[in-house]
């Protein structure tokens, strides 16, 4: 196979030009546009040539200079990517240049044609028939499926569900209940309806709302002046209201039970977090103690051992750090007696607080306590998380002020709640 590369101003004159070099035989194996090397992107474009014929064509002898200087190269170019318009056989250059004549065919029976034209003709072939079969598949789809909002999986239908969701589950998810516990709560509603002949919206957030606090399982932790000294801790993430919610109970126990409330603090980290449980511990006339090391601690629970309730405030700790979570396992030994709660603010989004729960066992979680439920619209996600979890609920805050934005509630009071009736719940 004989090879050559044509430079021509235009696509009429490179025709001519491998005509007249290589035949009528020749095979187009690619063009593309270039500018002259001397003057870079400013100089003049031209239409450059790729083609091919037999090697038992003779090149006849050229009458006359060529227009442009041809350039030989003894293998295929590369296909350049700036090339400004697809390879083209011989024959349909030959008719976009002169229409009205027919191509030269070789005779019946006999192929000139190069086999490193067959290969590109295949891959030409082949490229068609994937478009043309990508575009059956992209018209085949259903246009509507194509433009359906993206829906969080837990509040979406399950796809395998033969029937659509029923008018309870869809109310329950308008609370931000999840689809998963919807279904168990709407299961319920159902057989309970089943037996009521007569029931009106009243009756129905009344079954709705037993049906939640089946669902849930909360612990009176200071409910009564305990036989023995209670040690709590809170742990949790960063900015979630720890010391805030540490101050609202002791002034809780205090103004209910009395006794005697030892502060500890561990919280080294921030600026002015010692000073701002300080301030709470001189306005409620409580001790406090500050510790560093893990014998600090041990020599502080000791100084408190004739206390009611040793209350200790935590460093927020990152979910990400497990460094600073084992850390703080290995301070709060099993043997101390202390009780973990885990606070958590009920503004984060669930798969967050999932997170932050998982890296957190690390310590034994004994309640969970959550945080700025005063500024959720929806608090349909202490059902979802208490419901993967099964972790009682101890506490709730409402609010900055100390002691009054403080809850303790019953499985009935977090019903209520999750169903907007913020009427029936009062202060702890």
């Amino acid at each position: 196979m004989q090879v050559k590369v044509f430079e021509a101003q235009d696509m009429a004159t490179g025709l001519k030009m491998v005509k007249e070099a290589l035949g009528p035989d020749a095979l187009i194996l690619s063009t593309r546009t270039i500018r002259s090397d001397s003057f870079g992107m400013l100089g003049k474009p031209m239409m450059e040539i790729t083609a091919a014929v037999d090697n038992n064509w003779q090149e006849p002898r050229p009458k006359s200079p060529a227009p442009r200087t041809t350039r030989y190269t003894q293998a295929i170019r590369p296909r350049s990517q700036d090339s400004v318009q697809p390879d083209l056989t011989y024959d349909e250059l030959w008719r976009q240049d002169q229409p009205k004549r027919q191509p030269p065919y070789p005779p019946s029976g006999r192929s000139n044609v190069p086999s490193a034209g067959q290969d590109v003709q295949s891959e030409l072939a082949e490229l068609r028939a994937l478009v043309k079969g990508l575009a059956n598949r992209i018209s085949g789809l259903d246009a509507p499926a194509l433009r359906s909002p993206y829906v969080e999986p837990e509040f979406a239908a399950p796809a395998t569900s033969p029937v659509p969701m029923d008018p309870v589950t869809g109310l329950l998810t308008g609370y931000g209940i999840n689809q998963e516990t919807a279904l168990v709560i709407a299961r319920f509603v159902r057989e309970t309806i089943g037996h009521t002949r007569h029931l009106d919206d009243t009756g129905l957030n009344a079954i709705l709302k037993a049906a939640i606090a089946r669902l849930f399982n909360t612990a009176q932790v200071l409910d009564n002046r305990p036989a023995r000294q209670q040690r709590l801790s809170l742990i949790g993430p960063t900015g979630v209201g720890k010391t805030t919610t540490l101050a609202k109970i002791a002034a809780h126990f205090l103004s209910r039970h009395g006794g005697r409330i030892g502060l500890i603090t561990i919280d080294t980290y921030r600026i002015a977090a010692v000073e701002q449980l300080k301030v709470y511990g001189e306005i409620m006339r409580l001790p406090l103690e500050v510790v560093i090391a893990p014998q600090d601690l041990e020599a502080s629970l000791e100084k408190f051992r004739d206390f009611d309730l040793v209350l200790i405030d935590t460093a927020g700790r990152s979910p990400k750090s497990e460094l600073e979570i084992r850390e703080l396992a290995t301070l709060f030994r099993p043997e101390l007696g202390i009780e973990n709660h885990l606070l958590l603010a009920a503004t984060t989004r669930e798969r967050e607080l999932e997170e932050t729960i998982r890296r957190f066992s690390a310590l034994p979680i004994s309640s969970f306590i959550f945080s700025k439920i005063d500024e959720c619209d929806q608090l349909g996600v202490l059902l979802n998380i208490h419901y993967k979890n099964d972790t009682p609920i101890s506490f709730l805050t409402n609010g900055q002020r100390v002691p009054e934005d403080l809850l303790m509630p019953a499985p009935a009071d977090i019903a209520a709640l999750i169903l907007n009736d913020h009427g029936s719940m009062q202060h702890g």
